[in-house]
């Protein structure tokens, strides 16, 4: 993903009314929010765009379109914001190809004449393009084009209980969705809520506009197959399975809220630490039998203990503690002679890295509950130093910090965006400005875009740790190999998995310094009665 390029010049299809006012999703209105001040845009509005409805032939799923699909990112919405840089406006009435809408020739003429760098199509439905334009004309699809085609977006992968729902932006064609990919992303399919699937989906849509920009007028795309089954509306039985399926599992989430919780624990175990570096990179990592683990207790006054790292010397490792008083996480320290407590602020505190500057050794731990990053010099109790001056002052979760060839590189998820985009900032030092990396956000997915630990190093390689939450909260890490991290470059790749056969997890991985070690968490789920309060108090708390 590259630098938003200055002064282009853009066209925008939108729908609306004969009497001129045009309108649009809101999410689509949000997505045209992050065009950089300086495009100019010519827009378009289509006048007789009417997608016909077949409520006699579907009624079942009407009903849980009404009840699902519309929200506050897809509520229709009048266009505003972009008149200082609209410099043109026309309204046309399309013509018709059977099901599909064809842009008038007098339309086609001016699209040609005003040899724009792109068309991002927000209105019509099915569009016929004419062979004599050249330029690209963008269209959002909410699915995996390798898999799912067609429509509706979200519903057919909770028929078959697919863990992610793929979301991608494509150079059109004249094949439904069958376009070169320019942008692509996941979210996560909500197993109890067709709603809150879409609500995921739609609310990580406007951040693809920016790379997909920049890929479609560089001529080029991403190595995306598009030949997928194209789906149609579902049948009045196929929605009646997947609305009883969808039932089922609101009870089993309410069931598990207010009965179940996580027993997170943290372990450790001796490694060769050349031998797992070099399994971490291959993708073949797993972990040593459970014969050679050591897992110590969690410390009075707690409930668990989890997101483990090592000290900067590897004699004992900081964890969050989970207060049973407060519920709050708490930072504790443990070694050979048992736990020691060492963050004293009242909120919540967890994911304990470490991060070495200026000869000293630092804990930037999350707090994103109550602040944005601080600094914190570690010893015998935490002691506040400063704030991290990051552009914006964002809350982050599981912030994570690695110095690479004299930069330092600050990984996490801001809160308001959750935990399936991950962002990335640079600076010279700990205490200086860190500015937004020009590829961030570097991933977006419930696969991998939650940092999982440190980054690993081995000889020349760079891994990075990611969580993978796409079913199941903590149960499993995926790992990337770094092949460019620069202050203008950054590209990974999946390598490889690592997770627990017999129990949830890891949700965090490190290696020790010297490399013989390794320390990781998992859980198993356990009947609580107090479970639902728990999780009432975590709720207030965050409010």
């Amino acid at each position: 993903m590259g630098e938003a390029m200055a002064g282009r010049k853009l066209i925008v299809i939108v729908d609306g009314d004969a009497g001129g006012s045009e309108h649009l999703a809101e999410w689509q209105r949000l997505a045209l929010a992050t065009l950089p001040q300086d495009d100019r845009l010519i827009l378009l509005v289509c006048t007789n765009t009417r997608l016909a409805r077949k409520a006699a032939r579907h009624p079942f799923y009407y009903a849980l379109n009404l009840l699902s699909v519309r929200n506050a990112l897809t509520r229709q919405v009048a266009l505003s914001g972009l008149a200082a840089q609209t410099t043109e406006r026309h309204e046309f009435a399309s013509l018709a190809d059977g099901a599909w809408q064809v842009l008038p020739p007098e339309i086609i003429a001016l699209i040609a004449a005003a040899e724009a760098d792109a068309v991002i199509k927000l209105g019509m439905g099915l569009m016929r393009v004419p062979a004599e334009l050249s330029v690209p004309i963008l269209s959002w699809h909410h699915g995996d084009p390798e898999r799912y085609r067609g429509r509706p977006a979200g519903l057919w992968e909770l028929v078959h209980g697919e863990p992610v729902i793929g979301q991608m932006i494509q150079v059109i064609g004249n094949k439904l969705d069958a376009g070169a990919v320019v942008a692509f992303a996941e979210t996560r399919v909500h197993q109890h809520s067709w709603k809150a699937t879409l609500i995921e989906s739609f609310r990580h849509s406007p951040l693809l506009l920016a790379p997909a920009l920049d890929l479609a007028i560089a001529g080029g795309a991403i190595n995306k197959p598009t030949t997928g089954r194209n789906y149609r509306l579902p049948g009045n039985r196929q929605v009646a399975k997947v609305a009883a399926r969808l039932g089922g599992a609101k009870v089993r989430r309410l069931l598990y809220g207010a009965l179940m919780e996580k027993d997170w624990r943290v372990s450790h175990a001796p490694v060769d630490g050349a031998a797992m570096a070099e399994a971490i990179v291959s993708g073949v990592s797993s972990p040593p039998a459970e014969a050679a683990w050591s897992t110590p207790p969690v410390p009075p006054g707690c409930t668990f203990i989890a997101d483990p790292f090592f000290t900067a010397d590897g004699k004992a490792m900081l964890v969050e503690a989970l207060s049973a008083r407060s519920g709050a996480g708490e930072i504790h320290r443990i070694d050979a002679d048992g736990s020691t407590r060492l963050s004293r602020e009242p909120g919540h505190h967890s994911y304990p890295a470490l991060i070495e500057d200026g000869g000293e050794s630092y804990c930037v731990p999350e707090i994103a509950q109550w602040s944005a990053p601080i600094a914190y010099r570690s010893g015998e109790e935490f002691t506040p130093v400063a704030p991290l001056d990051i552009e914006g002052s964002p809350r982050i979760a599981d912030p994570t910090l690695i110095r690479h060839e004299g930069r330092l590189y600050l990984f996490g998820n801001v809160s308001s965006e959750g935990s399936s985009v991950l962002r990335l900032w640079h600076a010279d030092g700990l205490f200086d400005r860190f500015t937004q990396h020009p590829a961030s956000p570097v991933r977006i997915s419930p696969r991998g875009s939650r940092m999982g630990g440190n980054l690993l190093r081995n000889d020349a390689s760079l891994v990075r740790i990611g969580q993978d939450f796409s079913r199941d909260y903590g149960d499993g890490l995926i790992a990337f190999a770094v092949d460019s991290l620069t202050p203008h470059s950054y590209r990974e790749r999946e390598i490889g998995a690592f997770r627990l056969s017999d129990r949830k997890g890891p949700h965090t991985f490190n290696l020790s310094p010297d490399g013989t070690r390794i320390l990781f968490d998992w859980y198993r789920d356990r009947l609580s009665p107090l479970a639902g309060v728990r999780r009432a108090m975590a709720r207030l708390r965050r409010k």
